[in-house]
């Protein structure tokens, strides 16, 4: 059994960085939340100890799933892949395709089983999030800019599930507006990434008709819809900053001083990705070095969302006041 085709298959890099949008996720409501619940009810630790429960299952439901997605999607992309990565595992023949699908059995199963340990409501949100992956591999990929936005959403979900979760299991049902912005960023800079990486793998993209932006409209078009995804996304960045910067002396900072710092690194690679693209739009050379400071930023970025709330300094707020965060 080849264990590196195993692990390389499922892509854990991607994985680890979707389960760390999780964690953010959760970190957030649960600051949000338990500061409503101090002022109202009693004195709640900030983080308790059921905190560290949901966070440590939630990212591996994330990361099984997500696993799962990235097999699945191999599966699917094998002819292409024989032209555009060769050196994945299916193309160059360590793992056969039943195999594959196997491996994508355990995988997803495990991903489902830990969901509903958290919650039913987890376990609805993991069953709803692999659907998408599966619809995304099969069918929604070839329709280009669509596809592009299930991939996207699909890293960006992990925002929106964390703090679910944590809402629900607070009796509540709503998410954060720091979430919301968090969920947008990278959403738009993944759906960037996309629409750039449509640029790079145009020639393989033919063999399954894949109608993505570059092929449909053109290396320019493709270019320009890209950086605008990324500026959009670097306007939502700032947003969080701005924010919580101007937020009344009574409500709870939600982005602590590490925030800064990777905040400039990640503003930083996304404009260079957009910069690049729009420059040498028609470089399948340029748009893989787009493609590739679009994830460094995207790393950075998702750095800044766990480190902030992580240092943050919070007060209680009255909980009539939510609606300022």
């Amino acid at each position: 059994m080849d264990l590196k085709a195993y692990i390389q298959i499922t892509r854990p890099v991607n994985c680890f960085m979707g389960g760390l949008t999780v964690l953010s996720a959760v970190q957030v409501a649960n600051i949000f939340y338990n500061l409503n619940l101090q002022f109202f009810w009693s004195k709640f630790p900030i983080f308790p100890q059921r905190f560290f429960e949901i966070s440590f299952i939630a990212f591996f439901v994330y990361y099984f799933i997500a696993a799962a997605g990235m097999v699945i999607n191999d599966i699917f992309d094998l002819e292409v892949d024989r032209i555009n990565k060769p050196s994945r595992p299916l193309p160059r023949g360590a793992l056969t395709v039943k195999q594959a699908w196997i491996y994508t059995i355990i995988l997803w199963g495990v991903g489902i089983v830990l969901a509903f340990l958290i919650s039913l409501a987890s376990g609805v949100l993991a069953l709803i999030f692999s659907c998408v992956g599966l619809l995304y591999a099969a069918k929604v990929k070839v329709l280009g800019i669509l596809g592009n936005f299930v991939v996207a959403f699909s890293f960006a979900f992990g925002y929106l599930y964390g703090s679910l979760i944590t809402s629900l299991e607070r009796g509540f049902w709503w998410i954060p507006t720091m979430t919301w912005l968090f969920f947008i960023t990278a959403f738009m800079v993944l759906q960037g990434r996309e629409i750039i990486k449509g640029m790079e793998d145009i020639e393989g993209d033919k063999l399954r008709d894949v109608k993505t932006i570059a092929r449909v409209y053109g290396l320019k078009r493709a270019g320009i819809l890209g950086a605008t995804c990324n500026i959009i996304g670097i306007i939502s960045f700032t947003l969080c900053w701005i924010i919580d910067m101007f937020l009344p002396w009574w409500a709870p900072k939600l982005l602590g001083f590490w925030f800064i710092p990777f905040y400039f690194l990640g503003v930083a690679a996304v404009a260079v990705s957009s910069t690049l693209v729009l420059w040498k739009y028609d470089s399948q050379k340029a748009a893989k070095t787009s493609s590739l400071f679009d994830k460094i930023g995207a790393l950075f970025g998702l750095i800044a969302f766990l480190l902030g709330p992580f240092t943050a300094t919070n007060i209680t707020i009255h909980p009539y006041l939510w609606f300022w965060i």
